[in-house]
């Protein structure tokens, strides 16, 4: 705190070095810096202000620097994000206004609307444009997937058919059937509308067959197994061997009806239409109260005996 007490008095961090003064000054230099060290010594208190305003100025001024510098660096970024973001909501707009893709980019001279993406090309679903550091080339996807335009850059850009709004484009590529499959990839019923339970997963060609759960039908546009009366291709009836009877009072809601094979399994019929479910092992369904009961109220259960079921008593 002496050396800036003396700093202070003498400002000679405000002048520049001795040797480039002439010999005056800095003989007045020397004597000044005398004086200074006997006042700075003879007041403790004056010293140790002194060296606090001093540090409090100098920690101002370095952080109005680095404020003036953050300052800079933050206008420069958001000019260039705002130009960047003005940009790409004006090419999106011009995306969404021709329909879901660009036009000009459907034709043989394939311009890429950004350097970097996958767009779709044409009225067709399995096709679409690459373009990398601008430059385009037209990609087919696999025989049986389309081309999903809301996939991101990181992902698999074909899926299957129910992932996939083609938005329009209603044209594929001519199908590459196997003995087995229709196309190379996707997922195929099997059976007629009496038989909807099994479907057919193609992979390269090859298919492999699965059964849905018991009395879910395979529903081809979702790809997935559904109820059977939600599946338009399939005959609720005639899959699961019951017929709703009559509604005496719709009022009543939807009415539990057992299955005469088995007492662990019932039907419930949806706008008379049947749909099929299971009580679960030790089980049975009681008609008497319209659910699912312990096996051993279940009358219906001793009548016959399932190979699950062992016989009371």
């Amino acid at each position: 705190d002496i050396v800036v007490c003396v700093l202070y008095r003498t400002r000679s961090f405000l002048v520049p070095p001795l040797q480039q003064q002439h010999r005056h000054t800095q003989l007045r230099r020397r004597a000044r810096a005398v004086d200074a060290v006997r006042f700075c010594r003879s007041n403790r208190f004056i010293r140790i202000r002194l060296t606090h305003i001093i540090l409090i100025y100098y920690y101002v001024r370095v952080m109005f620097r680095v404020l003036v510098v953050v300052a800079v660096i933050a206008a420069t970024s958001v000019i260039y994000a705002g130009g960047v973001t003005r940009r790409t909501v004006r090419r999106q707009r011009q995306y969404l206004d021709n329909g879901g893709y660009d036009r000009d980019a459907a034709t043989s001279s394939n311009v890429c609307p950004e350097r970097n993406g996958r767009y779709p090309l044409g009225n067709q679903c399995d096709k679409y444009l690459q373009c990398e550091n601008g430059v385009p080339a037209e990609k087919l996807c696999p025989d049986g997937l389309f081309f999903n335009s809301k996939s991101s850059i990181f992902s698999y850009p074909c899926q299957y058919p129910p992932e996939v709004d083609c938005e329009g484009r209603t044209q594929l590529q001519p199908p590459q059937s196997t003995s087995d499959c229709p196309r190379q990839f996707g997922y195929f019923r099997l059976g007629d509308e009496t038989k909807c339970g099994q479907f057919l997963n193609c992979v390269n060609g090859i298919g492999y067959k699965f059964d849905c759960p018991e009395g879910l039908a395979f529903n081809e546009l979702t790809f997935r197994c559904d109820w059977p009366d939600q599946v338009d291709t399939c005959d609720a009836e005639a899959f699961l061997g019951f017929r709703c009877p009559p509604e005496e009072n719709p009022l009543e809601g939807h009415k539990l009806h057992p299955n005469s094979l088995d007492c662990q399994k019932f039907y419930l019929c949806v706008s008379g239409r049947p749909r099929l479910y299971n009580c679960g092992t030790g089980l049975g369904f009681n008609e008497l109260i319209g659910a699912c009961d312990i096996r051993e109220n279940v009358t219906s259960c001793y009548s016959r005996t399932p190979d699950n079921f062992v016989r009371l008593g």
